[in-house]
């Protein structure tokens, strides 16, 4: 994450800086807030379809969860490199 908010913080100048790194601050606590409550819910909506909180339907949605966030990491490293390959040709 300090890599990106440095190259973020890059494009701004210099006495706009300190607002850009609250509000990058800000986005990662809102993103990990939005992550959590995202695998929370997919954990419960297992544990209501199967009508039991055991272990068995918890861990169904917590796998199920993990994939989800899985995909959303992939897709945000695909969307990462190409805004990188595409910022490397302009230099």
């Amino acid at each position: 994450m300090g890599n990106t908010m440095t190259d973020t913080l890059s494009v701004i100048d210099k006495q706009s800086q300190p607002q850009g790194n609250a509000i990058l601050d800000t986005v990662q606590q809102f993103a990990g807030a939005v992550g959590t409550s995202i695998t929370s819910a997919i954990v419960t909506f297992s544990q209501q379809a199967s009508h039991s909180k055991a272990d068995l339907p918890t861990t169904i949605g917590t796998r199920n969860a993990y994939w989800v966030l899985v995909a959303a990491a992939v897709l945000l490293v695909l969307i990462m490199v190409r805004y990188a390959s595409k910022k490397k040709h302009n230099l």
